[in-house]
């Protein structure tokens, strides 16, 4: 995979001029990203709409996301998660006191689990290991839909030293 040159360019979901987009070559051919640090939406070009991979990944997406995604030129933008497991996750979620349907990014920290309780949480891709840490749901950290930067930098997404992932339908 060969990397290309990154730039800020203007969200198609948002309109700010705050969305990173990434281009790289795969075996393929050429891919773009895109990840709005305003909205929190991401989309790629291999996410076209009706795409029949794209349908059958949205089957095990959740409904909140399928609701909130949004079409441009063809492309499937979604709110992404972001997983980082030595830090936490950031998520969209609907807001509680909200009647419409309105939602906001949530920010979970991971928190260490005790070493006498951490045989409750087997690593299903590691058998015979457990997990160290846990998302800590009791005490989530909420901030407005666009304002996912802000999410992001309280989760640490921008230290140098972490391994983060994106998840998307794809």
């Amino acid at each position: 995979m060969e990397q290309g040159q990154d730039k800020l360019v203007t969200c198609k979901c948002c309109n700010s001029n705050a969305c990173y987009e990434s281009e790289f070559t795969t075996q393929d051919g050429k891919v773009n990203t895109w990840l709005c640090m305003t909205c929190g939406f991401t989309s790629n070009t291999t996410m076209k709409e009706g795409d029949e991979t794209l349908m059958k990944a949205e089957e095990l997406t959740a409904n909140l996301i399928k609701d909130l995604k949004q079409i441009h030129d063809d492309l499937v933008f979604y709110p992404t998660v972001i997983t980082m497991p030595d830090k936490g996750m950031i998520f969209p979620e609907p807001k509680k006191e909200s009647k419409e349907k309105d939602w906001e990014w949530t920010v979970v920290k991971a928190i260490s689990i005790p070493k006498d309780d951490q045989e409750k949480f087997p690593d299903p891709r590691n058998p015979g290991t457990f997990y160290k840490k846990k998302m800590d749901m009791k005490n989530p950290i909420r901030f407005d839909k666009l304002c996912f930067m802000d999410a992001a930098e309280e989760l640490g997404m921008f230290d140098p030293s972490a391994d983060v992932y994106v998840e998307s339908p794809d």
